[in-house]
């Protein structure tokens, strides 16, 4: 009797155990990737101005962020919004400047259909953790580029 006591015991004890590191992971990956949705959102812009600057400009890459600075829209905002912390619209400088500190860019890459390297990483060159589906900056690129490279009917 007293053994199964014990063991009961020990049973809820490392299930209770077990609950509390699965919740501690659980609220770990919550808290990463709400710290990681303004990087984001920032790639998603970054692979949005690289297919705009390709696409405005003959499928040439831009040399630095100074071009695709030259493809901001006013009249089609980013996601990742051209706002400060208080709600206030950033200058075009800033907001290039908010993009340039938390995303990288290759600017010696050359697009073409056959190059499957990622010129957009995150600021410290590592891969981005978080990214939505159809948003993540190299497979923009290169679904942009794979697209420019068919040939058009009816010409």
């Amino acid at each position: 009797m007293l053994r199964n006591k014990i063991t009961k015991r020990r049973f809820l004890q490392f299930f209770a155990l077990a609950l509390l590191v699965a919740a501690g992971m659980v609220a770990w990956s919550v808290i990463r990737t709400i710290g990681e949705i303004p990087e984001a959102y920032a790639a998603w812009d970054t692979g949005t101005l690289l297919t705009t600057y390709l696409d405005q400009n003959d499928g040439k890459w831009p040399s630095g962020w100074d071009d695709l600075a030259t493809v901001i829209n006013e009249h089609e905002p980013m996601l990742f919004s051209r706002s400060d912390e208080h709600g206030e619209r950033m200058s075009d400088a800033d907001y290039i400047a908010k993009l340039r500190s938390m995303v990288d860019v290759d600017w010696t890459y050359q697009p073409g259909p056959d190059n499957a390297a990622s010129p957009v990483t995150r600021a410290d060159g590592g891969v981005f953790r978080t990214v939505w589906t159809g948003a993540e900056p190299n497979e923009m690129v290169r679904s942009f580029i794979a697209h420019q490279s068919k040939p058009q009917n009816g010409g």
